[in-house]
């Protein structure tokens, strides 16, 4: 009985496991743009990294680490990459395609989707990749003349405790225009 329990557990990690590999993007063709940016942000943490890493979190010493900790024990793997340029015209949109490529591959969508015109004009695209009702993964596109980031969660996500991340494991708190900071 208990053989068929195990076997039963291993065929349904087995089954899970490439539905998170879709969901981790393949963002190594943008290491090419570091060499003319004047900060980069490489944020990897995979999960063995994130479990880790939440076990210096406490709820006892702050709400805001037991939210985190909540937040991050199921996930599979955070990762950004931000590049920001001294001047305008270091990257362009043939960087940025590989990975909206992988982006429009079945199982992502895009949820949202904001283009500014104008002086300092910033697009932001936000992909999750679902299997039924469950969020399985979330990718976020953001593009201003001179500046780019990319991040990546990979895992069953909660969106509502997702937005708490902001600001944490390098992940940038993005001011989408008309949203009030």
């Amino acid at each position: 009985m208990r053989a068929r329990i195990a076997t039963t557990l291993i065929v349904l990690m087995a089954a899970a496991s490439p539905v998170f590999a879709q969901a981790q993007l393949k963002l190594d063709n943008l290491n090419k743009l570091a060499e003319g940016a004047k900060q980069v942000v490489d944020v990897t943490i995979d999960e063995q990294l994130l479990q880790l890493a939440s076990k210096f979190l406490s709820a006892s010493r702050s709400p805001d680490e037991a939210q985190i900790k909540e937040l991050v024990k199921d996930l599979k793997g955070v990762y950004v990459k931000r590049f920001e340029f001294d001047a305008d015209g270091k990257y362009s949109t043939a960087d940025i395609e590989p990975i909206l490529k992988q982006l429009r591959t079945p199982g992502w969508s895009r949820i949202v989707g904001v283009t500014s015109k104008g002086e300092g004009g910033q697009n932001v695209e936000v992909f999750v990749m679902t299997e039924a009702s469950l969020i399985k993964g979330i990718a976020v596109v953001a593009a201003q003349p001179r500046e780019l980031t990319v991040v990546n969660v990979v895992g069953p996500i909660d969106v509502d405790r997702l937005s708490r991340l902001q600001g944490q494991f390098g992940i940038p708190a993005l001011e989408l225009p008309g949203k009030p900071r």
